[in-house]
């Protein structure tokens, strides 16, 4: 028996946050709240089940072709999915709850083809893990 998971797509509510980011840590809150609060939303309209523990892989779709290091957007990745235990997908995301996290970049998008939102989309890949 496989195990089952879910797809949740996220338009990118604000710029992304970067590991290597020397921003005023205020800002950078508004920030991270504008992605949290974005991942309990799209989990709540995805209704996505609670789960004993689960593994997650991210991929990021950024509008551009530049050159990344994709674990450096860990800090957004990390946001949505504290987004999504507020939202209650897992009871916490420590490593009893949260198993493995998987940050990989996928292939850009126009800005044009996402409706106009400017910074490209997260798609969380949430998998059940076994207890």
């Amino acid at each position: 028996m496989s195990a089952r998971s879910w797809t949740v797509t996220i338009p990118a509510p604000a710029v992304w946050l970067n590991a290597n980011s020397r921003a005023d840590r205020r800002r950078e809150a508004r920030t991270r709240r504008a992605w949290r609060d974005a991942a309990h939303i799209y989990a709540r309209q995805a209704k996505l089940p609670k789960l004993g523990r689960a593994s997650i892989i991210a991929e990021l779709r950024f509008t551009d072709k530049r050159r990344r290091d994709a674990h450096n957007y860990y800090p957004t990745v990390k946001a949505c999915i504290d987004g999504m235990v507020d939202y209650g997908l897992l009871d916490d995301d420590s490593d009893e709850f949260l198993v493995s996290v998987d940050i990989r970049r996928g292939v850009p998008l126009s800005a044009v083809k996402l409706g106009g939102w400017p910074y490209g989309q997260l798609t969380l890949t949430v998998r059940e893990a076994k207890p």
